[in-house]
């Protein structure tokens, strides 16, 4: 198989979501981002200008909602260098009761992509964007049909955290490259409606928001990206990437009434179980260069997804060996033990199967 006919059997939107927000460079040449933790700004947030060959960019949105009703959406724009024309998309994941799990993405041509500045408006298509700058007013709307079934989520944001950057954000990587990460809603509350086929309900709950860049993808060069945040009783999340020994990434913490920055120095996973054949931590701890380490508990698994599911056998083979191993995404709930007490959390990984 060549490798053009390879690229052009992947599902390409879905390949690069899990690809670019899992994926990094090498770490050996890295350099932090350097100062304290900041609020954000409209510049952070705006899509950033005069984008690279391989540019990548998502706007991530984590949701735990009534009922037991766990949600992820994603709107992006994703540069192929020369092995596609670029695009932007969208994908919404869906957990609810009874194990039951929904999962849609959307492509399309990246001259659909969309940014208004002045009412902080992202779109993707007319039926799906986000608008409104945090924390004074937001709100995230997708709506679709796929495979003659209907999908919709429209979430007003109130009661924003004001949104935070480590510095300017930004990882230096080898050989030039760069990954900058934003949380720019750490907490909120979330209302609106939530359908999936004939069935639209009122939702209510917790919303949290980053957004990250890349300069490239790497697939080769990462082994795992691992994201959590905490849905009640204190602000904290972060996200998280590893590679051998080495960690980046940041998150943040609730303190005394403020926001402390959550900086890695370790990652270690304690206990382990096996989940699609892949050995996936039950348990995380990661040191924090100042502060106590986050321990993080996964409790219920609601969603695995592979970046390479909807390929047949051979074509899946081929995608393997080009991008040198599969990458399965993970999500569910979990804990944080807080040391006075324990928080419920989500959580969104990305493994790498070689």
């Amino acid at each position: 198989m060549t490798r053009p006919a390879v690229l052009s059997s992947l599902r390409a939107y879905r390949l690069c979501v899990l690809l670019c927000l899992a994926g990094t460079l090498p770490a050996a040449a890295l350099t932090v981002p350097q100062g304290d933790l900041r609020r954000d700004t409209p510049a952070d947030y705006a899509p950033q200008s005069n984008p690279g060959k391989t540019h990548n960019e998502f706007w991530t949105w984590q949701f735990s909602l009534n009922d037991g009703i766990q949600a992820q959406l994603n709107l992006s724009r994703v540069h192929f260098g020369k092995f596609k024309d670029p695009v932007c998309g969208a994908d919404l994941a869906v957990m609810g009761p009874g194990g039951r799990s929904e999962f849609v993405a959307r492509e399309y041509a990246l001259s659909n992509f969309k940014w208004e500045p002045s009412a902080g408006r992202l779109a993707v298509h007319a039926n799906i964007f986000a608008e409104g700058l945090p924390p004074r007013e937001h709100r995230v709307f997708f709506a679709t049909t796929k495979g003659g079934k209907d999908y919709f989520l429209d979430l007003t944001f109130e009661r924003m955290t004001p949104g935070v950057v480590w510095g300017d954000g930004l990882f230096r990587l080898g050989g030039g490259e760069s990954v900058a990460l934003f949380l720019h809603i750490p907490r909120a509350r979330v209302k609106g409606r939530l359908g999936i086929g004939k069935d639209t309900i009122d939702v209510r709950g917790f919303g949290w928001m980053d957004h990250s860049r890349q300069s490239q993808f790497g697939t080769r060069f990462m082994d795992a990206g691992y994201r959590y945040v905490v849905t009640e009783g204190r602000t904290e999340g972060g996200y998280f990437f590893t590679e051998g020994n080495t960690v980046f990434g940041y998150g943040v913490r609730e303190e005394n009434g403020g926001l402390v920055l959550v900086r890695p120095s370790s990652i270690g996973a304690p206990e382990r179980t096996t989940w699609g054949g892949v050995s996936v931590p039950k348990r995380l701890e990661i040191g924090v260069a100042s502060g106590a380490p986050v321990r993080f508990t996964r409790l219920a698994d609601r969603q695995r997804t592979s970046v390479l599911q909807e390929l047949g056998k051979l074509e899946r083979y081929g995608a393997r060996m080009f991008l040198g191993g599969e990458l399965l995404g993970y999500r569910g709930t979990g804990s944080v033990d807080g040391g006075d007490a324990t928080y419920p959390a989500v959580y969104s990984f990305t493994m790498v199967k070689r």
